[in-house]
């Protein structure tokens, strides 16, 4: 299997989940925060050493590399189910003009975005990156205000990606079954929906919280099902297109089609209706911290994970460009595609190119496909939880911060799987949930990067210590575009996607947010209980002086990809006991 670098892919390495630093002094220990020891002299490897300079413990299994980084962040995003998630949906807001103009634009935009993570992730690279980094950019004035908005937005958002991506892959299923037996009524029980879902949920769950040896097994099948995919689309599509007919370069390129006003008047502009379409874009193009969440289980994690997050993303953004094109090309009956009554009207353009029985084993890869990338945006979902309980930012965060014998945040995972199915429920008796779920999990995962991008330019401009890779002078102007991107993103997503507006067509996601919105700041502000009032900050489980006494393996205790003794003096606000 061939690696996204032309080479092949890395094999498996063996990995020893009971793995414990050394020390040279083993009898004067010292307790930390999480209730475990560590002990001065030992002997720590480059990157656990530079992850002691930004207060942590190494705790998970450290065996990823470069492979699995890009995977992490390329399988979440995940074009090629992606695009047909929202196919039928984008051909009626706005139809193939505005889906090409706005999944160029949008791509282009988000590699952008992308390279600012990037730099962000290769200086500190923690599990659970983005909220971290608010505080080290916030400085001990704002840091933990911002590093708490973010864990909320950021946990937030991860929490409502994983129903999402697992409802579209049911929806794949559910429109390979309506192909199969069209007059099974049992199909359009939202009782059914939920229960496939749910189903597809814990097949996802199952790789991150086996052991890591399982999760770099899992990101090879998942790379392996989405090449699979992409060039059964590249060769089947334009060979059975030309057999009947390839669509022209004004059906192609140049149709536009204003399908979201439902009432007799035209309430809805044919350019509002170009705005709204940018969701076809947004939702596959972000989740670029995928790989940062990775970062404590990342070999030379300060530069493997700066890229791991944008050449993902160029990646994506450069196959799927072309890989639309063809779908496009390819289109045989657009009338048929916006009329149908599929789960997913993707089916309908799969029928008319490879017929019924092609149709069925597309759209059967594709729930495959679609699981996978729940399995990746899962595993975010769970490391951020992780994180943020390792911190006390959670309820109960002692119980989900705890490890399993090998080394996997099970406890975090199961919080997640349980929130996941409690979402779905919306599903039930509702007809817009599903974009309602799309369009908060891209409203808050794309808010939550704000955070740290602004921070970074303003109160954090002069206490940044960049890593190894770094953006230099295009820092500046590239974080003002990401900026102005997420922001116009923010603003679009709360608008109504259909009109008039009633209770069967009210965009539910300003509701959502909402919600986040006032948990996070009502939790933050608090009278007497709210976290000013008690969080400083991420918390120590790894002590300066141990971090004095440390020996790096192979040479002097240094950090070459920052400053470590910067890192040490503007530490944790809240310390392990000493």
């Amino acid at each position: 299997m061939a690696s996204p670098t032309g080479g092949a892919a890395p094999a498996l390495e063996q990995i020893d989940e009971k793995k414990t630093v050394s020390s040279s002094s083993p009898d004067d220990s010292i307790s930390v925060q999480d209730g475990t020891t560590t002990e001065p002299g030992m002997v720590l490897t480059h990157d656990e050493y530079h992850l002691a300079t930004l207060g942590y413990k190494q705790e998970f299994v450290r065996c990823l590399g470069f492979f699995e980084s890009w995977a992490a962040t390329f399988t979440s995003m995940n074009f090629i189910s992606g695009i047909p998630v929202l196919f039928g949906w984008v051909m009626y807001t706005g139809g193939p003009k505005a889906a090409f103009a706005n999944w160029t634009m949008v791509g282009g935009l988000s590699s952008i975005v992308s390279l600012v993570m990037a730099e962000l992730g290769a200086a500190l690279p923690t599990t659970g990156g983005i909220y971290f980094w608010s505080y080290r950019l916030g400085g001990e004035k704002y840091g933990p205000f911002l590093s708490w908005m973010t864990a909320w937005w950021n946990w937030a958002g991860w929490v409502f990606v994983v129903p999402g991506v697992q409802q579209g892959s049911t929806n794949f299923l559910v429109s390979a079954l309506e192909i199969k037996y069209p007059n099974s009524e049992v199909l359009y029980k939202g009782w059914f929906l939920w229960l496939l879902t749910s189903i597809g949920m814990i097949f996802a769950m199952i790789p991150n919280i086996y052991s890591p040896r399982l999760l770099q097994w899992y990101f090879r099948f998942a790379v392996f099902i989405f090449f699979s995919l992409f060039f059964m689309y590249w060769i089947w599509f334009p060979v059975a297109a030309s057999k009947k007919h390839f669509n022209s370069t004004h059906g192609a390129f140049d149709l536009f089609y204003n399908g979201i006003n439902l009432g007799t008047e035209k309430q809805a502009s044919d350019a509002y209706c170009w705005v709204i379409s940018v969701l076809f874009g947004a939702w596959v193009f972000y989740g670029y911290d995928a790989s940062a969440h990775l970062s404590e289980e990342t070999k030379q994690a300060s530069t493997v994970v700066a890229k791991g997050i944008y050449i993902s993303t160029f990646s994506a953004w450069l196959l799927s460009v072309p890989t639309l094109i063809l779908i496009l090309y390819c289109m045989q009956d657009f009338d048929g595609i916006i009329s149908a009554a599929y789960a997913n009207n993707w089916a309908e353009y799969l029928v008319q190119v490879v017929g019924e029985n092609g149709a069925v084993a597309i759209l059967s890869m594709l729930w495959v496909d679609s699981t996978c990338a729940t399995a990746s945006c899962f595993m975010s979902a769970q490391r951020v939880t992780y994180a943020i309980s390792r911190d006390h930012v959670l309820p109960f965060s002692k119980y989900f911060r705890k490890l399993s014998d090998r080394k996997m945040a099970v406890n975090a995972a199961l919080l997640v799987c349980a929130i996941s199915i409690a979402v779905t429920t919306a599903v039930i008796g509702s007809t817009v949930a599903f974009s309602a779920i799309t369009a908060t999990a891209t409203i808050s995962t794309n808010f939550s990067y704000l955070f740290p991008i602004v921070a970074r330019q303003t109160v954090g401009r002069k206490s940044f210590v960049p890593g190894k890779w770094h953006l230099g002078k295009f820092s500046a102007p590239l974080a003002l575009i990401a900026t102005v991107y997420i922001s116009f993103l923010f603003c679009v997503l709360l608008l109504p996607q259909l009109y008039p507006v009633t209770s069967e067509t009210l965009n539910y996601a300003p509701i959502c947010i909402g919600i986040i919105t006032i948990v996070s700041l009502g939790g933050w502000f608090f009278p007497k209980w709210g976290a000013m009032h008690w969080f400083e900050g991420p918390i120590k489980t790894f002590s300066d002086a141990d971090l004095k006494n440390a020996r790096v393996e192979g040479g002097e205790a240094t950090v070459e990809e920052g400053d470590a003794i910067k890192n040490m003096m503007f530490g944790h606000r809240k310390s392990v006991a000493e």
